[in-house]
């Protein structure tokens, strides 16, 4: 592998990183009402919609309510992070999985293969060939983004500081109302027949937009192992 293209995967891995994290610290300000729901998890101001005395419109909330709550999820990812100053869309993809109550394991196969596993407080990276590696700077933030994520995914948390905008019943952007919140909107586009999520767009403030492609698939049956002792971030 030459220099060149090692700096390209480690900045693709970054940028990975670099918008999980800021998702993270945003999502546990505003995800931090409790309901039940699965994959996609968001619930709005019921009691505030109903103020004006009519039925209550489509909502996060009620299309979650439709399938039963879980406590394991997996899929297919790719994200494409198209960062504004930059004419370069920077890729990553691989697999991520949950499971509750604080367990994440996101398993990269593109820049490059490495695993990182959030399991309570602990933070393991592992190479290609499954050995713990030293945690990189740039995944400082993943643990509090693993707990953050595990709730949203798997129905523990919800956001209410959101301005819903439906576009058929299952696409939908939500605005958020802190003027202070990295994001300027959030897309969510569900499958027909089913709670997850499959494709969600964060679009920054600053300009940049980060693409995620998500393709359920079928649980595991058997718990993922802890990660390994000593790997803590």
């Amino acid at each position: 592998m030459t220099t060149r293209t090692a700096a390209r995967r480690r900045r693709a891995a970054g940028a990975l990183a670099i918008a999980l994290t800021t998702a993270a610290s945003w999502w546990s300000i505003a995800f931090a009402a409790d309901v039940m729901a699965p994959w996609h998890a968001v619930a709005t101001d019921a009691a505030r919609q109903s103020e004006a005395g009519a039925a209550a419109p489509q909502s996060l909330a009620a299309r979650a309510r439709r399938f039963p709550p879980v406590t394991t999820a997996r899929a297919l990812f790719e994200q494409e992070r198209e960062v504004s100053l930059v004419d370069e869309v920077l890729r990553a993809s691989g697999t991520i999985e949950f499971r509750a109550p604080d367990h994440m394991r996101l398993a990269l196969t593109a820049p490059e293969t490495m695993t990182i596993a959030v399991d309570g407080d602990t933070l393991t990276v592992l190479d290609a060939a499954g050995a713990p590696v030293a945690v990189p700077p740039e995944f400082s933030g993943f643990t509090r983004f693993g707990h953050v994520m595990t709730d949203l995914m798997l129905g523990g948390k919800g956001p209410e500081q959101f301005r819903e905008e439906w576009h058929g019943p299952d696409a939908v952007t939500l605005r958020p109302s802190d003027p202070a919140a990295p994001f300027s909107e959030v897309e969510l586009r569900f499958a027909p027949d089913g709670p997850f999520a499959t494709d969600v767009v964060l679009r920054e403030r600053g300009g940049d937009r980060t693409t995620i492609h998500l393709r359920p698939l079928p649980a595991t049956s058997a718990a993922a192992p802890r990660s390994t002792p000593g790997t803590s971030a």
